[in-house]
């Protein structure tokens, strides 16, 4: 099962990063194997893995719990990994306007930025 975990999670990690990005899994691994496991087999190969939802709303409904809880650096991964999924620009925005509401204006401006510096804008 573990075994089942761990290429699991690769593979969903590639998915939504690219293969390109196993770079910053390797510094988590370096870190730590425990946290490296953590990360690729439960999050990833786990839960990310799930039937139940597709990626792509996966992956906003993550922006939208880091934006809630104020995790900047780790929203621009995944806004970048979620333009590489397909979600356009134009939902990502959406999420920042909606999150605004019910997170904050403070919280909305900061992933704005975050934003422009992903897309370049």
């Amino acid at each position: 099962m573990a075994d089942d975990s761990q290429a699991k999670g690769k593979k969903k990690r590639d998915e939504l990063f690219g293969a390109e990005a196993g770079g910053r899994f390797d510094a988590y691994q370096k870190f730590d194997d425990g946290f490296a496991h953590i990360l690729n087999d439960v999050c990833f190969g786990d839960v990310w893995s799930r039937p139940g939802l597709p990626i792509k709303t996966r992956s906003l409904i993550t922006m939208a719990s880091l934006i809630a809880l104020g995790r900047f650096t780790q929203l621009k991964g995944h806004m970048i990994g979620a333009l590489h999924i397909g979600i356009t620009p134009d939902e990502i925005k959406e999420v920042i306007v909606h999150l605004s509401q019910y997170a904050g204006i403070p919280f909305a401006v900061e992933a704005i930025g975050v934003f422009n510096e992903v897309t370049k804008k």
